[in-house]
Parts: C-alpha cells; structure tokens; sequence
C-alpha cells in the first residue's frame, strides 16, 4: 500500500472523488469537481468543510484506504484522535444518571450523520436537564467542533423524549446552516 500523494491524486483524481465524498460526505460535489486533479485545493476544500488544520488533513489523505488503487496504510482507521466525532463523545450533565446514557444515544442517533463530517480530536458534546419533569424542564443539547463557534440547542417541550428530539433537530439543523454558510462564504 502507497500513501495518496499529489502525483497519485492528479493521476486518479476521477477514481478517488467517491472515495472522498465517503470520508467527508459533506464536501458539496460540485466543489470537488472544481478542485479537479489540485492536491492542494482539495485539502483547502477539505480545512473549509471541516474545520481541519492541512496537517490533519494532509494525514487522513496519506492513509485513505482505496485498495483497487493501493493506496492507503492497510490498517482499519482507528476511531481515536483522528477519527470521526461521534455520540460516543457525548457526556451525559446535570439531570441525567449515566445509566440513562444508552437509551439517550439511541434517541440522538440520527446526529451521527452530521457529527462524522468532523474530527473526534476537539469535537465534545454535553447533555443536561434543569427542572426535569416539571412543566419548566429545560433541556440543552451543547457541541463543540473545531473550526466553528459553539452550537446549542435547548428546548422547553415537557415530555423528556419529545424534547430529546427536539434539541436533536435543533442541533441537526444548525450544524447544516453554519456549513452552509462557510460553504457558501468561501465560493
């Protein structure tokens, strides 16, 4: 197995776009179709919709598994530092028993699709409920990534699984606005 080096992305840049739509499944691909056979606008194009350094960057792209071009390191990625930011980072705060953390990553779920598009390294999630069970109970679903300001969403529905969702949503939708908007800023 090879390192993806400039020279190899020039050459197989076509056969290599899926492979980098997968590990970053939020690069728009008409971006990637601009960035062409440019090694170093891809890693730029990577930093934007990512909030890696190119040094992280450079990193995930020497090691991308691609076998029928035989690259890559030959090793499973690890989910440690440089992998992907996922609910397995989520901390359950004030308001939640850590025996309840199972059944609330279940319930948040769907965000991992939008959390694999950063990197584990400096992404932390935090849960807590204030006045829980009460008609006042507020729960605040707070996400730190690196690259972007601080995202929180809270929510004031009474019934807990209905405001789990809610702020699940909340988070969902502004983590999409602030790619967006970057994604947007740098064209």
């Amino acid at each position: 197995m090879q390192p993806l080096t400039h020279q190899v992305w020039a050459k197989h840049y076509v056969e290599l776009r899926p492979h980098i739509i997968q590990e970053w499944p939020y690069i728009e691909p008409m971006e990637l179709d601009v960035v062409g056979d440019d090694f170093d606008g891809l890693v730029e194009l990577v930093q934007r919709t990512t909030g890696l350094t190119a040094d992280d960057v450079h990193q995930r792209l020497r090691t991308l598994d691609v076998d029928e071009l035989g690259l890559g390191s030959g090793e499973q990625p690890d989910d440690g530092a440089q992998g992907h930011a996922s609910l397995d980072q989520l901390r359950v705060g004030s308001g939640f028993a850590e025996s309840e953390r199972d059944a609330i990553v279940a319930r948040l779920q769907k965000l991992n699709r939008r959390l694999k598009r950063f990197p584990a390294d400096g992404t932390d999630l935090e849960l807590s409920v204030k006045d829980r069970d009460t008609t006042k109970q507020s729960v605040t679903l707070e996400c730190s990534v690196p690259g972007f300001s601080r995202f929180v969403a809270t929510s004031r529905e009474t019934d807990l699984r209905d405001a789990l969702m809610d702020v699940r949503e909340d988070l969902w939708r502004q983590v999409d606005d602030a790619v967006t908007k970057r994604t947007q800023a740098s064209r």
